[in-house]
């Protein structure tokens, strides 16, 4: 029983702090961690509030749970990425529950601590950095005038003027610091994971997606419903580049060929390198025509500008085929059309594009290495 419970209360955890599909993996960290927050302050002052009431402070009781409430609210808008909005709410319900517990207690002092919290929980956020420093600046006229009212049990006269400045520059640092080191830790971080996401998600060689990165692409236009269409291009006679002139050549071959591809591309458009020779390029959001309209840029450019090597010109034409998304039933079914396409591109001369026909041929082997590839990419079915 309680490993049950254990293991349903994980998956519920894990389904709330789970970033949306669509958010940008350099913002996924920072929503987990802000969502995270968000749910152990709701289970903590959930936990108190039995302690509250016990001890005599109905108001301050209902006051907690009228917390937990603004916590709720504050996930779900955090949730539809109203990140801003949710952590002003939240830090709004926070601040104003300390203080009216502070001011129960008579003890200002201890407000102090819910502040260098808010701080912390402010430094994690994916606020701009501006947003934070501004934010930080409120936070320490606050503790100031926190500690220099009645009810902070401080007595006039008992320290003198340049302790008092002493006194209220050290807590000044204080959140200097946590703003700062939190800052520059995050900035570390972010530098990294950027190079290390690099290194997962593009070919060392040509610089566009791999493999895994280009489904994965693929897979959220399919789950999203966003129309699409997946263009899949293989250079002609690849091999007599590599047999003639030697794989460093066919490596400077398939170099240029990606960044033509770049180049001829919207900032909207994906590539990926899914075979040794072999592209797939995702179009959101784009039609028929439009689609031969970009095969027949990335063809034009590709003869005006050939591959120079070592003093050689290295021309390569390119065979294409190219499916859209509502043409299968499942993604893989796309891909495999696509394949299907490209395949009879290159039985009928190369140097050409299909787009048309071909719905009820067999699949290819290729065709198959391509979803098996996919699956195995996605540790998922492509739906």
């Amino acid at each position: 029983m309680w490993t049950l419970l254990f293991s349903s209360s994980r998956q519920a955890w894990r389904r709330l702090t789970q970033p949306p599909d669509q958010l940008a993996a350099e913002r996924r960290r920072s929503f987990e961690i802000m969502a995270e927050i968000f749910l152990l302050a709701s289970i903590v002052q959930l936990a108190a509030a039995p302690v509250i009431y016990l001890s005599g402070h109905v108001g301050l009781g209902h006051a907690n749970l009228l917390c937990v409430v603004g916590y709720a609210v504050a996930l779900i808008l955090h949730r539809r990425l109203f990140v801003a909005v949710a952590l002003a709410l939240k830090m709004g319900f926070f601040l104003s529950f300390v203080t009216y517990g502070v001011v129960i207690s008579a003890s200002g002092s201890t407000l102090i601590y819910y502040l260098l919290f808010a701080e912390v929980e402010l430094m994690l956020s994916d606020l701009r950095r501006r947003a934070k420093i501004l934010a930080t600046v409120a936070l320490i006229a606050l503790s100031l005038a926190v500690i220099h009212t009645p009810f902070a049990h401080y007595v006039a006269g008992s320290t003198s003027g340049v302790d008092t400045l002493l006194s209220d520059l050290g807590l000044v640092l204080i959140f200097v610091m946590l703003c700062i080191v939190i800052t520059r830790a995050l900035t570390i971080t972010d530098r990294h994971e950027h190079r290390y996401r690099l290194d997962a998600t593009h070919d060392s060689l040509t610089l566009v997606l791999n493999r895994r990165a280009i489904f994965e692409r693929a897979s959220a236009c399919w789950k999203s419903g966003r129309s699409f269409v997946v263009l899949l291009l293989d250079a002609d006679h690849f091999k007599e580049v590599n047999d003639n002139h030697g794989h460093t050549a066919g490596d400077a071959v398939l170099h240029h060929l990606a960044g033509i591809l770049r180049d001829a591309l919207r900032d909207d458009d994906h590539i990926g390198r899914v075979g040794g020779e072999e592209f797939l390029i995702l179009l959101p959001d784009v039609g028929q025509e439009e689609t031969r309209k970009v095969a027949a840029r990335i063809r034009e450019h590709l003869a005006a500008h050939p591959c120079q090597f070592d003093g050689l010109s290295l021309p390569v034409t390119l065979s294409m085929g190219f499916a859209r998304s509502r043409e299968g039933r499942q993604l893989r079914d796309v891909i495999e059309l696509a394949d299907r396409r490209l395949y009879a591109a290159k039985s009928n001369g190369r140097n050409q594009v299909v787009g048309e026909g071909h719905t009820r041929s067999e699949s290819s082997l290729n065709a198959a290495r391509l979803a098996q590839g996919a699956e195995r990419a996605l540790n998922t079915d492509l739906y």
